[in-house]
């Protein structure tokens, strides 16, 4: 009975999601916060640091032969006790970045982290009620607080932003340990009770964080495992939407790709319609090194299918959907490497990370390399500072100069003149507004403009911003049938600042 009504508690909750507040404020330049939620995002995710992965971060793990968080707090509760074993956790948190690590990410143009939580430390352990760490609970007393003071706070002191990536679920949300619990086979998807407090605990941090500027986005789930439909998935997410509008009514709400991006790109295009809003960005992961297909590839082949297999094929090109790839890193199986027994590894890995990156940059709204340190030594391909270091990761270029309002007229006649010319000789008799191309093209050069005036900030969220700035447009000129002209304006003129400026 009780499983039945928070099944019905939680459709309820999903039956309609509610639209988001447009990206921008009409008639105003970006905000500080907007640019935050809305710009390109070059960074790095913070693995085990709140969600331990005994491979990256081994130090607690010494009392136990298991590699989760579970495994780990539950063996230092028992050896230590919880006040010495919390001790020992928030050595941990607080140890993590120190200010050397924040200047060298500012240095590096990191933008954003990606900060991987679980739902343990949430509200400093609230919500592990009835779960398998209500025992360990205690230890996670402060966990939160140094997640906002050490984390959201630090990162705004360096102008970078941070994605709140909730990793760990109750019962895993996919056949991994980085779910935080052992054997973890996506339970998650199974237990209705669990994904309504799921839901309820993302609007409680909505809450929480909706006074920092700095929050890029609240993820509701990392890797959920593939469905074909994703019925659950999909009543997850309309319910954790739901939840955070009523808290936040712009924060971008990150889902999981389900590793099949087509089919959320078709989700989030029919629940927001060709004129409506939500504010969901998809998360993509990008691992080359997993599936036998990709083992069986030598690593220039893998590098020469990366521009027909990442992020393509999607319905309407992916119109009205933002993406981010929350991971990705330069590592290839052993398998591809023995493939090749010529290649240069070191010149393959360069050119692989590289080859992500140009690709990456074009087809996202931001990207995030797994992962930042290792405590013993570097992670080789797995290690963000170390692939800096080597050339394989190279932060994409900023505005570095302010286009003047000559350049800006130069450009604006070139691209209308090309614009009416074309048009008018297509159908000389047809019925157009090429006003809206010039409005367009404006528009998106001084929003530009405005982003790059905020630390060389770039627009990322084109979909998303792109969006707001035609609905304030088709508001002030009304119904038209050449709102089109207004969106190839946008597009070059989006296009014609970064020509100018990088």
């Amino acid at each position: 009975m009780q499983a039945a009504f928070s099944k019905l508690r939680l459709k309820n909750r999903a039956s309609d999601i509610p639209e988001a507040e447009p990206a921008s404020t009409a008639g105003k330049p970006p905000s500080t916060r907007q640019i935050y939620q809305s710009r390109e995002n070059y960074g790095v995710n913070f693995g085990s640091c709140f969600v331990l992965e005994k491979w990256i971060y081994h130090d607690l793990f010494s009392e136990t032969d298991g590699d989760t968080e579970l495994d780990a707090v539950s063996s230092l509760y028992k050896k230590l006790g919880e006040k010495d074993a919390r001790s020992k956790f928030e050595d941990h948190w607080n140890g993590y970045a120190n200010d050397d690590d924040w200047k060298w990410l500012q240095d590096h143009h990191v933008t954003s982290i990606r900060l991987p939580i679980g739902y343990w430390e949430v509200d400093n352990g609230s919500f592990a009620n009835g779960t398998k760490f209500e025992p360990y609970k205690g230890i996670y007393n402060n966990a939160w607080n140094i997640v906002k003071d050490k984390y959201i706070q630090k990162a705004g002191e360096h102008n970078i932003s941070v994605l709140v990536d909730i990793h760990g679920l109750p019962g895993g949300a996919n056949n991994s340990g980085h779910s935080g619990e052992p054997g973890a086979g996506g339970d998650f998807w199974k237990n209705d009770k669990a994904q309504l407090q799921a839901a309820k605990m993302m609007g409680w941090i909505a809450n929480d964080l909706k006074k920092y500027d700095n929050i890029s986005g609240i993820q509701v789930v990392n890797e959920a495992e593939f469905a074909d439909p994703p019925k659950k998935q999909s009543t997850y997410y309309a319910a954790c939407i739901t939840e955070i509008r009523k808290s936040d009514s712009s924060i971008p709400i990150v889902i999981s790709d389900g590793w099949w991006a087509d089919q959320w790109v078709k989700w989030v295009q029919e629940k927001q319609g060709p004129d409506g809003y939500i504010g969901v960005v998809i998360d993509e992961h990008v691992y080359r090194c997993f599936s036998d297909d990709d083992k069986k590839k030598k690593p220039q082949q893998i590098i020469d299918d990366l521009n027909g297999d990442l992020l393509t094929n999607l319905t309407d090109d992916g119109k009205g959907v933002d993406f981010i790839v929350g991971e990705y890193s330069c590592v290839l199986d052993q398998q591809s490497w023995d493939n090749d027994k010529n290649a240069n590894r070191d010149e393959f890995v360069e050119k692989y990370g590289q080859r992500q990156g140009e690709l990456l940059a074009k087809r996202t709204s931001g990207y995030y390399f797994w992962t930042f340190k290792f405590q013993s030594g570097n992670g080789g391909e797995w290690d963000f500072k170390t692939m800096t270091e080597k050339g394989a990761l190279i932060p994409p270029p900023i505005p570095a100069k302010q286009p003047s309002q000559d350049q800006l007229d130069n450009a604006l006649n070139d691209a209308f003149g090309n614009h009416k010319n074309y048009w008018d000789n297509q159908d000389p008799k047809g019925k157009y507004d090429h006003d809206f191309f010039k409005e367009g093209f404006s528009t998106a050069w001084k929003d530009a403009d405005a982003f790059a005036q905020f630390n060389g900030s770039k627009i990322g969220r084109k979909q998303a911003w792109k969006r707001s700035r035609l609905e304030e447009f088709a508001s002030a000129k009304g119904k038209s049938n050449n709102l089109w002209e207004w969106e190839q304006g946008f597009d070059q003129g989006f296009e014609a600042f970064y020509n100018f400026s990088t």
